[in-house]
C-alpha cells in the first residue's frame, strides 16, 4: 500500500510545512493556470474582451464552488476515516462521492447554460463585454463535470496525504494551457471562444492524469463489490457535511458577483474600473492564494487527528499555519506595493487600468494577513466536521464585504476605491468571530467517526 502522510504523530507544524509546501506550489500554479486566461486575452483582444473573461470567471465560478464544496465535505469523511484506520469506509466514501458530484456537476452546468444571459444582467455586464462573456461561458458551462472530476481528484488526493502529485500535475497542466492559449488566441485567431476551448481542453488532461496517479499510487482508494454500490449512510454525511460547504464556496462567490455589480457601474470609456477589478483580482490571487495551502494541508491534519481523537494536537496544528501565514503576508505584501504596477502591466498597456488596478493591489497588501486567519480558522472548522459555523462565518464575510463597498461607494466620496475596501472589512470581521468558535471549543463535538480503535504508530 502506498504511502499516506499521518498527521497523528510527530510536531505538527514540521509536518504542516512538509506537507503543505506542494500545495502552495500548486495554488500558485493553479492561480497562474487561471490568470493565463485574463493575461493572453488582455494582451491579444483588448481591455474590454479581459474585463468580459473576468466577469465571466465570477459567474463560472459559482456553479464551480458548489460542486467544490460537496467534494470538500467527501474529504472530511475521507480524513477522519484515515484516522480512524477505516480503508473500507474510504473506499466507500470515494465511491459515493463520485456519484455525488458527477450528477450535480451535469445539473449545474446546464443550469449555468441556461442562467448565464441573467447573471450577466444581474452585474451590469453590457454591450459587446456582454457578448463575449456568454461565448466564453458557453463553453466553460459544458466542461463542468471535467473541472468537476479534476478538483474531486485534487480534493481526494490532499485528504489521502498525498500533496505532491496535484503539484507534478498542476506544472504540466499550466504550461499546456498557456500554451494552448496562446495557440488558439494569437494563432488560430479564435478570440474569446479560444481561451475558453484550451482551458477546458487542458482541464480535461489534467483530470485525468490526477485520477490515473490516484490509482496507481493510493491502492486504499480503488474500489471492491461492496464499495462499488453507494452508500446511503456514508452519503448522508458527505451532504451533511458538504451542503454547508457548498452553500458557503459559492455564497462566498455570490458575494464576488455583487460587489463585480458595484465595480462595473462605475466603469466608463475614460474609467476602465472593470478591467482593472479584472486583472487586479488575478494578481491578488496569484500572490495572496498560494498561503491557502497551509489551509488545505491543516485541514488533513485536524481531519486525521479529530478522527483519532486528538484534539491537542488541533491547536498545536492552527498556532503554526498563523505564524507561517503572518511570515508570507509581509512577503506578499512587499510584492504588492512595491511589483503591484509591474505586475498590472503584464496583462495591459492602458495606464489607466494599471492605476486603478494598483489601488486594489495596495489594500489587498495592508490586509492580507486577515485573509490568511480567516481562511484557515475556516478550514479548522470544517476539519473537525463543524461544517455549518464556517459556512455560517463565509455569510458573514460576505454580507460585511457587501454592506462596506455598498456604504462607502455610495456614502462617501471615495467611489470604486469604497467597493475595493469592502474586501478587507470582511476578512476583519470574519477573523475575529471564527477565533472566537475556536477558542469557544464547541467543534469538538463534530466530531464525525465514532469509533474505539486505537490509532497505532504505522505506515498505511
Amino acid at each position: 500500500m502506498a504511502k499516506m502522510k499521518d498527521f497523528t504523530q510527530g510536531n505538527p507544524g514540521k509536518q504542516l510545512l512538509a506537507f503543505s509546501w506542494p500545495l502552495i506550489i500548486a495554488i500558485l500554479l493553479q492561480n497562474f493556470y487561471n490568470s493565463a486566461d485574463t493575461m493572453v486575452v488582455g494582451k491579444f483582444l483588448g481591455d474590454v474582451a479581459m474585463g468580459a473573461v473576468g466577469c465571466a470567471g465570477t459567474i463560472t465560478n459559482v456553479v464551480l464552488m458548489l460542486v467544490t464544496g460537496m467534494t470538500q465535505g467527501a474529504a472530511v469523511v475521507i480524513s477522519q476515516y484515515v484516522g480512524a484506520v477505516q480503508e473500507t469506509n474510504v473506499k466507500k466514501t470515494l465511491m459515493t462521492s463520485t456519484y455525488i458530484i458527477i450528477a450535480l456537476a451535469v445539473v449545474f452546468g446546464i443550469v449555468g447554460l441556461c442562467a448565464s444571459s441573467a447573471l450577466l444582467d444581474f452585474i451590469n455586464v453590457e454591450g459587446e463585454a456582454k457578448v463575449l462573456a456568454s461565448q466564453y461561458l458557453r463553453i466553460m458551462f459544458a466542461g463542468t463535470v471535467a473541472t468537476a472530476l479534476y478538483n474531486m481528484g485534487y480534493v481526494i488526493s490532499r485528504s489521502l496525504g498525498d500533496s505532491l502529485s496535484p503539484m507534478i500535475i498542476l506544472i504540466f497542466t499550466s504550461v499546456l494551457n498557456i500554451g494552448l492559449n496562446v495557440l488558439f488566441v494569437a494563432g488560430f485567431h479564435m478570440g474569446v471562444a479560444g481561451v475558453a476551448y484550451a482551458t477546458v481542453l487542458a482541464t480535461v488532461i489534467a483530470a485525468v492524469i490526477c485520477w490515473v496517479i490516484i490509482w496507481k499510487r493510493c491502492p486504499m482508494i480503488r474500489p471492491d463489490r461492496t464499495s462499488l454500490k453507494p452508500d446511503r449512510e456514508i452519503g448522508k454525511i458527505i451532504f451533511k457535511l458538504g451542503i454547508p460547504s457548498a452553500l458557503s464556496s459559492s455564497t462566498g462567490t455570490l458575494g464576488v458577483m455583487a460587489v463585480q455589480s458595484m465595480v462595473n457601474s462605475f466603469t466608463t470609456g475614460s474609467l476602465p474600473v472593470m478591467a482593472a477589478y479584472a486583472a487586479a483580482t488575478k494578481i491578488e490571487a496569484l500572490v495572496t492564494y498560494p498561503m491557502g495551502g497551509i489551509s488545505h494541508g491543516i485541514q488533513v491534519l485536524v481531519g486525521q487527528n479529530v478522527g483519532a481523537g486528538k484534539f491537542e494536537r488541533v491547536g498545536q496544528g492552527l498556532k503554526a499555519s498563523v505564524k507561517i501565514i503572518a511570515v508570507y503576508s509581509l512577503l506578499c505584501g512587499a510584492l504588492l506595493l512595491f511589483g503591484g504596477r509591474t505586475l498590472m502591466s503584464l496583462f495591459t498597456a492602458t495606464e489607466a487600468t494599471v492605476g486603478i488596478g494598483y489601488k486594489y493591489l495596495v489594500i489587498i497588501a495592508v490586509f492580507v494577513f486577515f485573509n490568511g486567519v480567516s481562511f484557515t480558522l475556516r478550514a479548522v472548522l470544517n476539519g473537525a466536521g463543524d461544517s455549518v459555523a464556517s459556512a455560517v462565518f463565509t455569510v458573514v464575510e460576505l454580507a460585511a464585504r457587501i454592506a462596506g463597498a455598498y456604504i462607502l461607494s455610495g456614502y462617501t466620496p471615495l467611489g470604486y476605491i469604497g467597493v475595493f475596501l469592502g474586501t478587507p472589512i470582511g476578512w476583519v470581521i470574519t477573523s475575529g468571530a471564527a477565533t472566537a468558535r475556536f477558542c469557544g471549543g464547541k467543534w469538538k463535538q463534530k466530531r464525525i467517526v465514532k469509533s474505539s480503535s486505537v490509532r497505532t504508530a504505522q505506515e498505511s
